[in-house]
């Protein structure tokens, strides 16, 4: 009985499927959030453009609607 469960389960080089793929897009992940951190901190004009997206996406998403979007019904 021992020997069908040994059988069953799998090699350890099985379950990693995949785990390096995951490891990577989280570094990757974690580098952009940096980078894109140190550029709002020193960088004036990326400010301004987050605040001015910050501004268009609640004018946006405040009226529901967009200019010219045609959505009279």
């Amino acid at each position: 009985m021992s020997a069908t469960v040994a059988t069953l389960a799998p090699s350890p080089r099985r379950r990693r499927r995949g785990q390096a793929t995951t490891e990577y897009f989280l570094l990757v992940s974690v580098a952009v959030v940096g980078l894109a951190v140190a550029a709002y901190a020193f960088i004036p004009g990326f400010q301004e453009g987050v605040i001015g997206l910050t501004t268009d996406t609640r004018t946006l998403f405040g009226a529901g609607t967009s200019n010219g979007s045609s959505d009279a019904r």
